[in-house]
């Protein structure tokens, strides 16, 4: 419990730990309403068996009086009235507090979800390489709600019954000590045994369903995504049995959860019975007269009544709390470690860095965090302006990493990325802004061809001269013309309704939606077919005249044209030179050859 407190108080702003005391400052209100609720009934239930009673008070018949309440028959009525009043009072009151703390556990919810959305968009490239994706997903929808719904809100419940019980006990104590010190024994007894029973089953089982909600979303992620792969190699049943596995163990963790809150209500309600015949027995043996113990009975019935629902719910919530407490563990571990980047904001215009002279790569190294061996190893060179230069390499080799700190993804262990003697990680979102990027795989959402070239991108803020631009430079034109609605045809979920070239070519005119001044391919060409690649090929040729080209590619088709290459061994570079140059080299001798 203590754990779970000190993690909300990080994860929780300033601000919000205001509200919460205002909650909890409501909740004691709300404790001391139903208190005095209880105590009005029972006086309530004392004057209706002798109304006389409170005129045999000196000091309330004289209020009486001056209320010109005289008889029995006056008391009962005005009794009445002030009895329908307290409870429209109280209930209304309760029904704002309840709508104030769903207001409050849902808020939180929703300033979690996005907090942790914000930092998974703005977190170093380097972060989405340690981490799968189906957690992230988990974490920004699953987890972030438990942690509301399921931490948040029992947290607050305990604290909301305890409070009300507290207040409950105190009056009996005050009107009848012994017995009540009796059925708290009792009661307490009882729910602290049934606590011990299920405490660590109940941690064993929430762990596991966290586990197995990230499995559920990786497994449908991966099933989904790769159902063409799937069904031509028949493999929906490794799929479907992945599946059937967490979700099954998802399935028992869930039903002890909701079996042992189940159990509580039967074990109370039994306790409740016998409790109030052995109340009921002890007061006649007392020598309570029929009156005294039918008001001091519904006192401890309606006590009885409202505590022990309390008590239900306060186990319950506590094993709901241990069920779902390791949910906080990966929120609190992201919000933490990466807080910097949660108030990030992008600026709306972002000015481009120019390109007027060279890019320069000065001794750069690399090392994957978590790893030891350096990927990139003091590598140095230059790109001049207008040059088109490529990376080759058996996979592994490094040139990706290498790209992708010239892209700014990437910010180097040592070593600096210069262009015009500017170091990219001062504004690497005005670089970045100067660059194309086409990658192998072209990712593309369930949306119009339009949207998908300005990706991320509202309607009303895409440019149609940039679109005509760069329709026009992809060569997409003529098959934009064949669909019936054009540029607004939507192209289904990552595509699938178009063909690999034409993936490629809305690839290409996203990269040049901008008119950046460099454009970089990864592996662009890779999972073509040879007339669709050369098509490509044909189309970047044209591109190259006024911008600075860098390719990675497998195929040296793709780079033949290149003014420089780099052959990249081990992290370094082996050899360079234009493609006839490095036809001498072995290995590269052996690429081509094999391409």
């Amino acid at each position: 419990m203590n754990n779970i407190l000190k993690k909300l108080k990080d994860i929780l702003p300033a601000k919000d730990k205001g509200k919460l005391i205002l909650l909890l400052l409501l909740m004691f209100l709300g404790g001391a309403l139903e208190v005095l609720s209880i105590g009005v009934i029972a006086g309530f239930v004392a004057v209706v068996a002798n109304p006389d009673i409170l005129l045999d008070i000196e000091p309330l018949r004289k209020i009486l009086s001056f209320l010109n309440i005289e008889s029995s028959q006056d008391i009962l009525v005005y009794g009445s009235i002030t009895l329908i009043v307290v409870f429209i009072l109280k209930n209304s009151y309760l029904a704002f507090y309840k709508y104030a703390k769903a207001r409050f556990i849902y808020n939180r919810y929703k300033s979690i979800s996005r907090r942790l959305f914000v930092i998974y968009m703005n977190v170093p490239y380097s972060f989405h390489l340690r981490k799968n994706s189906a957690d992230l997903v988990r974490n920004v929808t699953t987890e972030s709600k438990a942690l509301a719904t399921n931490l948040m809100l029992p947290l607050l419940e305990i604290a909301t019954e305890t409070v009300m019980a507290l207040g409950i006990i105190i009056l009996l104590l005050v009107i009848e000590p012994v017995i009540t010190i009796v059925t708290l024994l009792l009661l307490g007894g009882i729910s602290a045994l049934f606590l011990k029973i299920t405490k660590n089953r109940m941690r064993y089982y929430g762990e596991k369903a966290l586990k197995e909600r990230g499995k559920i979303i990786k497994t449908v992620n991966e099933g989904v995504g790769g159902l063409k792969d799937a069904k031509v190699m028949n493999r929906q049943n490794w799929f479907v049995e992945k599946f059937e596995e967490s979700i099954d163990s998802l399935a028992k963790a869930n039903i002890f959860h909701q079996a042992t809150k189940a159990s509580v209500r039967p074990v109370v309600e039994t306790i409740a019975i016998v409790g109030m015949l052995v109340i009921a027995l002890v007061l006649l043996n007392r020598g309570y007269s029929i009156g005294a113990l039918a008001s001091t009975l519904a006192l401890f019935t309606l006590s009885l009544q409202r505590i022990l629902p309390a008590i239900k719910k306060i186990i319950s919530e506590y094993s709901s709390l241990r069920y779902h407490s390791y949910s906080i563990n990966p929120i609190h571990e992201d919000l933490i470690s990466h807080k910097k980047y949660e108030n990030e904001k992008r600026q709306k215009e972002i000015q481009k860095m120019p390109l007027k002279e060279k890019i320069e790569i000065e001794n750069v190294s690399f090392i994957y965090p978590e790893t030891k061996e350096k990927v990139i190893n003091n590598v140095s060179f230059s790109i001049k302006k207008g040059s088109a230069v490529g990376f080759v390499g058996s996979t592994g080799s490094g040139k990706t990493t290498l790209v992708d700190i010239i892209l700014g993804l990437l910010e180097p262990t040592q070593g600096k990325v210069l262009v015009d003697k500017k170091d990219i990680k001062e504004d690497t979102d005005s670089w970045q802004e100067n660059i194309g990027y086409i990658p192998q795989f072209i990712y593309l959402s369930d949306d119009t061809i339009k949207n998908n070239i300005a990706f991320g991108l509202n309607e009303d803020k895409i440019d149609e001269e940039k679109i005509e631009k760069a329709v026009k430079a992809a060569h997409l034109e003529e098959f934009i013309k064949t669909l019936p609605q054009g540029i607004d045809t939507f192209i289904g979920e990552r595509g699938v309704r178009l063909s690999g070239g034409q993936k490629q070519r809305i690839g290409i005119a996203r990269a040049l939606y901008n008119n950046p001044e460099v454009l970089v391919m990864d592996e662009a060409t890779s999972s073509l077919d040879n007339i669709t690649e050369k098509f490509v090929i044909k189309a970047i040729e044209e591109l190259k005249e006024d911008r600075t080209v860098i390719i990675i590619a497998h195929r040296l088709t793709t780079v033949k044209n290149c003014d420089t290459l780099y052959l990249i061994k081990n992290g370094k570079i082996e050899a360079q030179g234009s493609y006839t140059e490095l036809l001498k080299n072995s290995d590269f001798k052996k690429m081509n050859e094999g391409s």
